[in-house]
């Protein structure tokens, strides 16, 4: 059936042959006729999570008439089961306490038709087999609500953390573009420079070589400017001071920066740092930045070695902190970590991170690397 689980039928379907069943074996009356309230109560509560208000009383109303069939009140054991279910329905189904009403009415279907008082001795079982399961729907409801507040929290915190990683990525991507294109400008500039040059040595067939020369210029002249009126839409105000750049030559000072700043830094380099293309030279920068950043702010006082080794066709950066508390910052989704590995990405590089054995916290970067020009 449409929007009905499983367990809907399958519950009130075991308690319906179970009626028969008990029904048979003690021999009251037809049993066609006599399965018929018990049958139409479980029939109803097959719907008890739809229409809990309407469907639990109305159970019990039918296991209540069984007493016009013949059937004596106190020998058929499963109609408690069914009233039982009926209630724990209006606990666990029921919002509010608006259920307390349906356990009014099944008060009223159980005692009102025998047209007499109830027996003392009688009050104290119909409360238990009535509240008992309704408190017990209750507890099961708010240990749901409990369940679904705090899925929908981790949701919550899910979503913003993807926001934030999103916009860490939005803006490390902004930062590489800037970079990228300050080298691009220094590059284009040179060209034009150099055309211009050109242009007065070129001797042979002077005309054609000064109209091509000509063209490089005008080329180079309208991409500085391109590149520039792109600048101006990506770059922060503060960001349009014309100082260099930092690289991997930079990195002694880097280090004794850190040092001053109370951080412990061993610094190994091993190759030569000139050299390298402009985009991986400022990233091996940034890179060690970021590690000495958050080795400083997590573990401040912990020894951090930081290793620079220039292979033929790779630079390879490590930093490593010998204890502290940086593992726990890098795994809860440090946006530093994120900017790094989307900065590593734009190179084709690979970037490891993670805990060591002594508490510590250690960085290994792989960024392609060849000799340039």
């Amino acid at each position: 059936m449409r929007g009905l689980s499983r367990g809907d039928i399958v519950v009130p379907a075991v308690l319906a042959v179970a009626a028969a069943g008990e029904l048979a074996a003690l021999h009251i009356g037809p049993l066609v006729v006599t399965q018929v309230p018990t049958s139409a109560a479980c029939l109803l509560l097959v719907w008890r999570r739809r229409w809990p208000m309407v469907v639990a009383p109305a159970a019990v109303l039918f296991i209540a008439a069984q007493e016009m069939l013949g059937i004596p009140r106190d020998e058929p054991s499963t109609p408690i089961a069914i009233i039982g279910l009926a209630c724990y329905t209006l606990g666990r189904h029921v919002r509010d306490l608006r259920g307390l009403l349906g356990i009014a009415v099944i008060y009223a279907g159980i005692w009102v038709p025998s047209g007499e008082l109830p027996n003392p001795s009688d009050v104290p079982f119909v409360v238990v087999i009535t509240l008992g399961p309704w408190m017990v729907g209750r507890i099961v409801l708010a240990h749901a609500r409990s369940s679904d507040a705090s899925a929908a929290e981790a949701r919550r915190l899910e979503d913003e953390q993807g926001r934030a990683a999103r916009e860490a990525v939005r803006a490390e991507r902004a930062r590489i573009a800037r970079e990228l294109h300050d080298v691009i400008a220094h590059s284009l500039s040179v060209m034009v420079v150099q055309a211009g040059a050109a242009e007065d040595l070129l001797r042979a067939d002077p005309q054609r070589a000064a109209q091509a020369i000509a063209e490089v210029q005008r080329a180079g002249r309208r991409a500085l400017s391109e590149t520039g009126r792109l600048l101006d839409l990506i770059r922060d105000d503060e960001e349009l001071g014309l100082a260099p750049r930092p690289g991997a030559g930079d990195l002694p000072a880097l280090a004794e920066e850190f040092r001053l700043s109370g951080l412990p830094v061993d610094l190994d380099l091993d190759g030569r740092t000139e050299g390298l293309p402009p985009g991986v030279d400022l990233s091996v920068y940034r890179i060690v930045q970021e590690g000495l950043t958050n080795a400083l702010k997590h573990a401040r006082g912990a020894r951090t070695q930081v290793r620079f080794r220039r292979l033929r066709d790779e630079v390879a950066i490590g930093v490593t902190n010998e204890g502290g508390s940086t593992a726990p910052a890098w795994r809860s989704g440090g946006h530093g970590l994120i900017g790094l590995r989307e900065r590593v990405s734009v190179f084709g590089g690979t970037l490891d991170a993670g805990p060591t054995t002594d508490g510590g916290f250690t960085l290994q970067a792989h960024l392609p690397a060849a000799e340039d020009g």
